[in-house]
C-alpha cells in the first residue's frame, strides 16, 4: 500500500486563490489577451472568461456549480461551533434567549457529555446516519455500479437509488409540504385561505399506502387551486414562490411511491449482470422488503439531533438575539450543503463533552478511496478528522485505510511541540492494540489546517453523486 496522505493542490477559486505573474512574466508577456472579434460581445472589463465559465470547466449557472460556489463561500463550521459548544452557549442564554430554548439548550449538553466509550457507540450512530443508502443491498449495488459495462445499466440504477431517496424522505416530505401549505394560508385572502384549508385537511397521514392518495390531491386538487388564486389575484410575491416549492416536493414525493421504486427494481431484472446478484429476488419480494424498513431507524434519528435543530431554529428566528442569528445561519448552511446529491463523501459533526472537556470535531470519510497505486483496483477507506479541544488546541489527523494496513498524518497545536515523541508513541501502541499495521506515520506540527478540497479532490468532479432532483 503507498503512501497517499500528500495533500493536493486545493482546486482553483476554492481557496479563493488568485493565479499571480511575477514581474518577468508580466515585463515579458507583451501578447494582446483581448482581441476584438466584432462578431462577438465581449466583456468591459477585458476579461477573458467572458463566457462565464471558471476553473476547471466547472460552469456556476449550473447546479453543480451552485455547489462548488456554495462550498467556496461556506464559512467555517468548525469556528461556529467551537465558540459555542466551548461556551455552553452561555452568550446565547444571556442574549435573553426564551425559556424553552435556554431548557432545549441545557438539556442538548446534558446528552453531550460522555465518557470514551459512550463516545464510541455515540461515533457509531453518527456514521450509521450520515449514509442512508448503507446495507446489503447498497453493498450490491455499488458493486454492480462497478462491474457495470453498459450506461443503460448504470442510469437504472441510478434511477433506483433517486426513487430510494425520495421514498426514504417520504415522511419528512410530507410534513414539509404541510409545513408550506399552512405558510401559503397567512398570504391569502380569508374566503380562499379557508378554501385551501379544506382541501389541506384531506392529506392523509404519512405512510407508504397513503403516498398515491396524496399525491393525487396534490397534482389534481391543491396546487391547480393556487394556480387559479396566483391568476385571480396576480399575486406574483412569496406566495408564487412557495408554490413552486410545493410543487417540486410534491414531485419527489410522488417519485417516491414504494411501486415507483419497485418498478425500476424490476426493469433492472432484464439486465442478466444485475439479475445474477438478485436470482430469486421477485419485485413483490422487493416491494415487502422496503415496506419493512423503518427509514426513521435506517436514518440514524437521535434525540440530541432534534434538539440541536429546535435551536438552530430558534436562533435563526432571532430568539437568541440578532447579533447570533448569523452564526445559527451558517451552522444551517453547512449542514444543507453537506445534504447535496453532488457530496461523495459522508460528513459528520461530534459536539461531546468528553469526560468534562468540551470538544468538537468534524469527519469526512470516503470509503471507496482508490489506493494510488499506479493501475491498481485496489480500495480502501480515506478519513480526514479535525477536533478542537478547550484548553487543549486544534488537531488534524488524515488517515487511509485498506486490508488491516494504515497510513497516517498528524498535525498537533503549536503549544504540544515538546510532547511530538509522546505522540508518536502513543498512536503506535493504539494501533497495535487494536491490531492494525501502521505503515505509514507523520506527526508534525500545524502551520495551516488540511483544507477537504485538498484531501478530496473528488468533490470537486462530478464522480459518484446521485442525481436526486426532480
Amino acid at each position: 500500500m503507498s503512501n497517499i496522505l500528500k495533500v493536493t493542490t486545493p482546486i482553483a477559486g476554492y481557496e479563493n486563490t488568485v493565479n499571480k505573474q511575477n514581474t518577468t512574466q508580466q515585463a515579458e508577456d507583451l501578447s494582446i489577451k483581448n482581441p476584438v472579434d466584432p462578431t462577438k460581445v465581449v466583456r468591459p472589463d477585458e476579461r477573458k472568461d467572458a463566457g462565464g465559465n471558471q476553473g476547471k470547466g466547472i460552469s456556476y449557472e449550473s447546479n453543480f456549480g451552485n455547489f462548488v460556489q456554495s462550498l467556496r463561500d461556506l464559512p467555517k463550521l468548525q469556528e461556529v461551533m467551537t465558540k459555542m459548544v466551548f461556551g455552553g452557549m452561555a452568550n446565547l442564554v444571556e442574549s435573553g434567549i426564551s425559556r424553552g430554548t435556554a431548557a432545549e439548550i441545557q438539556a442538548l449538553f446534558q446528552m453531550l457529555q460522555m465518557s470514551s466509550e459512550d463516545m464510541t457507540e455515540f461515533l457509531k450512530s453518527q456514521m450509521a446516519g450520515a449514509n442512508r443508502l448503507q446495507g446489503p443491498l447498497f453493498d450490491v449495488l455499488r458493486q454492480i455500479m462497478g462491474e457495470a459495462t453498459t450506461v443503460e445499466l448504470k442510469a437504472g440504477i441510478l434511477d433506483l437509488l433517486k426513487r430510494y431517496n425520495d421514498m426514504s424522505s417520504g415522511k419528512h416530505l410530507l410534513h414539509t409540504i404541510k409545513g408550506t401549505l399552512s405558510e401559503i394560508e397567512g398570504y391569502m385572502f380569508k374566503n380562499d385561505r379557508e378554501g385551501l384549508h379544506r382541501l389541506a385537511m384531506k392529506l392523509r397521514s404519512y405512510s407508504m399506502d397513503a403516498n398515491s392518495a396524496n399525491a393525487r390531491l396534490l397534482k389534481e386538487e391543491i396546487i391547480p387551486y393556487l394556480g387559479k388564486y396566483i391568476s385571480n389575484t396576480r399575486d406574483m410575491g412569496k406566495i408564487r414562490d412557495l408554490v413552486t416549492l410545493l410543487a417540486f416536493n410534491t414531485s419527489r414525493y410522488e417519485n417516491g411511491n414504494v411501486d415507483h421504486v419497485t418498478q425500476a427494481f424490476q426493469k433492472l431484472m432484464d439486465f442478466p449482470a444485475f439479475q445474477k446478484h438478485f436470482a430469486g429476488m421477485t419485485a413483490e419480494d422487493f416491494r415487502n422488503m422496503l415496506s419493512n424498513v423503518d427509514f426513521d431507524k435506517a436514518a440514524g434519528k437521535m434525540e440530541w439531533a432534534d434538539k440541536l435543530l429546535n435551536i438552530m431554529q430558534a436562533g435563526i428566528k432571532g430568539e437568541a438575539g440578532l447579533e447570533n442569528r448569523e452564526a445559527f445561519l451558517n451552522i444551517m448552511r453547512s449542514i444543507l450543503v453537506n445534504e447535496s446529491v453532488y457530496m461523495p463523501v459522508m460528513h459528520v459533526m461530534l459536539p461531546v463533552i468528553l469526560d468534562g472537556v468540551p470538544m468538537f470535531s468534524e469527519i469526512w470519510v470516503d470509503p471507496d478511496e482508490e489506493s494510488g497505486n499506479p493501475g491498481s483496483n485496489e480500495r480502501g477507506v480515506k478519513l480526514l478528522i479535525k477536533f478542537d479541544l478547550k484548553d487543549v488546541g486544534f488537531f488534524d489527523v488524515m488517515m487511509y485505510y485498506e486490508k488491516g494496513k494504515l497510513d497516517m498524518l498528524i498535525h498537533y497545536p503549536e503549544e504540544l511541540q515538546s510532547h511530538e515523541s509522546d505522540i508518536r508513541e502513543g498512536i503506535r501502541k493504539i494501533m497495535n492494540r487494536n491490531h492494525l499495521e501502521l505503515e505509514y506515520l507523520a506527526v508534525e506540527q500545524s502551520k495551516t489546517p488540511i483544507s477537504v478540497s485538498a484531501a478530496f479532490p473528488k468533490i470537486f468532479e462530478r464522480r459518484n453523486s446521485v442525481n436526486v432532483t426532480a
